[in-house]
């Protein structure tokens, strides 16, 4: 005999106007999620619909895809502008630290040199 273990998780989410709420509510069963909740609450109606995960998965995807129409080409060139900042301001760093650092762009003899006689031979560590 197996004791079935029931967790829920709720997420009451406040909208402006006080009387108004939206509940998020996860059903875990014996640790799957079988059912989730979208509560509606107005005043002191509510309007609850249950799904199952894969019924909660598609109408995530249908509000994911209601939010990219809404909010359309808006979105992509808040984005873009946000990542063309992000590049200059790594190009300007960039630019501060080559002040500051050199590299070696080829090796030299010496360098070269070294690292050959640090090289491991196969006869001395192989197990085999």
């Amino acid at each position: 005999m197996e004791i079935e273990k029931t967790r829920e998780t709720s997420w009451k989410i406040q909208l402006k106007n006080k009387n108004e709420s939206i509940e998020l509510t996860s059903v875990e069963i014996s640790g799957e999620v079988r059912i989730i909740k979208l509560t509606l609450l107005k005043n002191s109606e509510s309007i609850i619909v249950e799904m199952a995960k894969e019924e909660f998965f598609n109408f995530l995807s249908l509000i994911t895809a209601f939010k990219d129409v809404v909010i359309g080409e808006d979105q992509i060139i808040l984005t873009e502008s946000l990542i063309s900042s992000e590049i200059e301001a790594q190009n300007q760093v960039v630019e501060e630290d080559n002040d500051y650092l050199e590299f070696q762009a080829k090796p030299t003899e010496e360098n070269v040199g070294n690292n050959e006689s640090e090289e491991l031979n196969p006869e001395e560590w192989d197990p085999w």
